[in-house]
């Protein structure tokens, strides 16, 4: 007897092969590079870099990683940066202007809290503080929904955490990245005019991340009703 599939897996499917398809058509060959992070013992790498690596993105990621070794990169022919070799650091450091966002992989809350107090503590956040006063977007990615933990104190000392960080320019999402958006920043399509009407249609989309033009005009209601859904606004 033959497996049987749900819709919703059907579905996932579809959406994984058009999205491919779309990717090698268009096939950008000025693709914006991105500085990866991963503090330390990240939660489900080895499924999001297959993500990666299906959609043709791991060619435009240099990935930096604490002192411990990441099998799951290597094994995929990763561009690896230690922050234990002196020479790495100083490589990211020279072409951090060639990076257009950043990514933050399943930091701690330690991590989060140093970088909302601005404590360059380590070279991670003094390098995330540079992309957030040089207006690039910084995004992190969390294995869960700060905003659905238990209404306990550590739930609302979460909560809040996120709320500061957002404050400050700081986008949260998925472990995965939201490829139907990838594919919509590459072919330079990104929207000018954001109302809450916009935000509502994404969020039902399932989009976490919009895209805007520089100049784009996001009204005072949209801008309330993306926090409200936990969905980030990117200007780039």
């Amino acid at each position: 007897m033959g497996a049987k599939f749900s819709k919703n897996e059907i579905s996932e499917v579809i959406r994984r092969v058009l999205t491919y398809y779309l990717h090698k058509r268009e096939n950008p060959t000025d693709r914006k590079k991105v500085l990866f992070f991963i503090p330390k013992f990240p939660v489900g790498l080895q499924e999001t870099i297959s993500e990666y690596e299906l959609y043709g993105e791991l060619d435009s990621i240099d990935f930096f990683v604490e002192d411990t070794d990441i099998e799951e990169l290597k094994s995929f022919g990763c561009k690896i940066y230690y922050a234990s070799d002196a020479k790495d650091v100083s490589s990211i450091l020279n072409r951090l202007s060639t990076y257009e966002k950043l990514e933050i992989y399943d930091p701690s809350l330690d991590f989060l809290r140093d970088l909302k107090e601005g404590k360059e503590r380590n070279i991670f956040i003094k390098i995330a503080i540079f992309f957030l006063m040089s207006g690039k977007p910084v995004i992190v990615r969390l294995p869960y929904d700060m905003d659905h933990i238990s209404q306990g104190v550590f739930g609302r000392t979460a909560k809040d955490l996120k709320d500061d960080l957002c404050d400050m320019g700081i986008h949260f999402s998925g472990l995965k990245a939201d490829f139907a958006e990838l594919f919509r920043e590459s072919a330079g399509q990104k929207l000018d005019f954001v109302s809450e009407e916009v935000i509502n249609q994404c969020y039902e989309r399932g989009e976490k991340l919009i895209y805007v033009s520089i100049n784009a005009v996001v009204t005072p209601l949209a801008v309330e009703r993306a926090k409200e859904l936990s969905i980030g606004i990117i200007k780039s």
